[in-house]
């Protein structure tokens, strides 16, 4: 087959009834033919914009963690100096149904044996949760399956797909799953765990919904903090303001952590932290950004960052000053999810892993997974079928050997 900056194949096929199972009804058309492109440019990539975001819309893979801005803000960040595998399905008039935004991280298993995972773009090192296949939800099935079948088919490619987060509750795994079943690839799964709440109608209801130890710490800590003089909440509402509220981020971040003895996440992941420096001025351009501050005398004492998208904010980060008054973080927390009922948000995330401290705020579990896909070689197989994850100890992620080999190395 031949390659090139784009590879491409024509699939012409009849959707087959007998494979669709009880699922056959979520297709609107029982046949249709079907243009695959694999691209392997981030010029090719970068053509996909518009239509990325239209198809984001129009699919059940519909959160902030894929929309255009936050992948092109990753792109810029940390992806070119990964290759894109991107699969792409359109029909015979030209129309975007299928998008699967792939790129190749090179690991190494037993620190010996160079590994080409594949991932999900914009998700490392970036805060990102809840990765999927962006396909139009009128051609679900169909759109899955020839997704599966494009990485069958390209198996010589890559060692084994990696899809930490997984939000089970929208049906993104069983949809991958179903795909990798009808088309002979491997899969396991492991049980990942995410918390959140659903927002009441007003902040009195969410407090007296609290537990009475809970509900006479925060009230307390709130009368406390409230009574010092000149301290006042805030939000970055400006692109002039937004460095200072992100420094202050960063560096309160950094504070809290030093107090455990650790570092936070953005000094062990720098990256991260310029993710966060160019994903923040798009996010506030189209109205998701929340950053709060509560502040003294003009001096940012605690900063919550978070994204509303599809009326649920996301928590993706906090800190606070840990030689300011007890309780500064829970203030400002109260704060945020009064700002929310105000506007009538439906949901707070605090995204994944669940903790006794989420459950005091009433947060509630919910599970999604972790997902791996391989195919039937032996480097494949041989990680998959024996459930060596790659966040172990035996296959680790190695950006020292980026480009070390191509893409047509040999399963």
């Amino acid at each position: 087959m031949r390659r090139g900056e784009m590879i491409q194949r024509l699939i012409q096929r009849e959707s087959p009834d007998e494979e669709s199972g009880p699922t056959k009804t979520n297709n609107s058309s029982a046949a249709m033919k079907t243009e695959v492109e694999v691209i392997e440019s981030w010029q090719g990539v970068e053509s996909l914009a518009g239509e990325w975001s239209n198809l984001l819309r129009q699919s059940r893979a519909d959160t902030i963690f894929l929309t255009w801005e936050w992948v092109s803000s990753w792109i810029s960040v940390a992806g070119k100096s990964h290759k894109p595998f991107v699969i792409t399905l359109r029909n015979t008039n030209g129309e975007l149904l299928g998008l699967a935004p792939f790129y190749v991280a090179n690991y190494r298993l037993l620190k010996l044996i160079p590994y080409r995972v594949l991932r999900v773009m914009g998700d490392y090192p970036t805060g990102a949760e809840y990765p999927d296949w962006i396909v139009h939800r009128d051609h679900e099935v169909v759109t899955m399956r020839e997704i599966a079948r494009t990485l069958r088919l390209y198996s010589k490619w890559w060692d084994c797909l990696w899809m930490p987060n997984v939000a089970a509750w929208t049906d993104a795994t069983e949809r991958i799953l179903q795909a990798c079943r009808e088309t002979g690839l491997l899969s396991r799964t492991r049980s990942a765990s995410f918390s959140g709440f659903e927002l009441p109608r007003s902040v009195n209801g969410f407090v007296e919904a609290l537990s009475s130890n809970m509900r006479s710490v925060v009230r307390r800590q709130v009368k406390k903090i409230s009574g010092r003089e000149g301290v006042a909440f805030d939000r970055c509402m400006t692109t002039e303001s937004l460095p200072d509220y992100l420094q202050a981020l960063f560096d309160l971040h950094y504070r809290r952590w030093r107090r455990k003895g650790e570092e936070g996440t953005f000094r062990r992941k720098p990256e991260e932290r310029r993710f966060y420096e160019e994903f923040a001025p798009a996010a506030l351009r189209s109205g998701w950004l929340r950053l709060y501050a509560l502040k003294e005398r003009g001096e940012i004492k605690a900063v919550q960052i978070g994204y509303v998208y599809n009326n649920i904010f996301h928590l993706l980060q906090e800190g606070f000053d840990p030689d300011y008054a007890d309780g500064v973080g829970n203030v400002l927390r109260l704060h945020v999810i009064e700002a929310c009922i105000a506007e009538g948000i439906a949901t707070y995330d605090f995204l994944g892993v669940m903790s006794e401290h989420k459950r005091r705020w009433q947060a509630n579990e919910r599970l999604g997974s972790d997902v791996m896909i391989g195919h039937p070689g032996w480097r494949s197989s041989a990680v998959v079928r024996h459930g060596v994850w790659p966040t172990g100890r035996f296959l680790r992620r190695n950006e020292k050997i980026v480009g070390e080999f191509d893409m047509g190395h040999q399963s």
